[in-house]
């Protein structure tokens, strides 16, 4: 388990050096374990208002995860002080139960995209939350949530 950890940690910090990444963060969830009033946040300058862009959430899942999905809030807080809350549903398998993502061992890595080509309305610093929206308070299996925006390429 721990070398699968260190591999999604150099995954991420070689996909850091890609020059069309904007922002490219996650957060641990402790014992796997994410309680409905956890949220994980992460701010970046966005300056770019007329270059299209990609988002996606990563989510990294033990093979023990007993849904086919994961919900979320996603909140997105604007410079002009206002915020917009989307629904996101990430699928992480198939109907049959064959998982999407990667990874070694029982931890699988999943990138999922949920905006394309979105231009910015406003330059200056964003903040974004995540926030579980499955009907359980907590969630087992669930140890990275995160964020990745980039730069859209045409």
């Amino acid at each position: 388990m721990k070398l699968s950890i260190w591999l999604f940690i150099l995954g991420m910090a070689l996909g850091a050096c890609d020059q069309n990444v904007i922002l490219s963060e996650t957060a641990s969830i402790e014992a796997g374990k994410w309680a409905f009033e956890d949220t994980y946040a992460m701010e970046t300058e966005l300056s770019d208002t007329l270059a299209p862009m990609n988002f996606f959430i990563l989510v990294r899942h033990g093979s023990n995860y007993k849904y086919q999905n994961l919900i979320l809030y996603f909140k997105t807080y604007y410079p002009n002080n206002t915020y917009r809350v989307d629904t996101v549903d990430c699928p992480l398998a198939e109907k049959s139960g064959r998982w999407f993502g990667s990874g070694l061992g029982d931890l699988l890595d999943n990138q999922i995209m949920f905006k394309r080509n979105l231009q910015l309305p406003q330059a200056g610093n964003y903040k974004f939350e995540l926030q579980h929206a499955m009907r359980s308070d907590t969630v087992d299996e669930i140890y990275d949530i995160g964020l990745r925006i980039e730069k859209a390429s045409y």
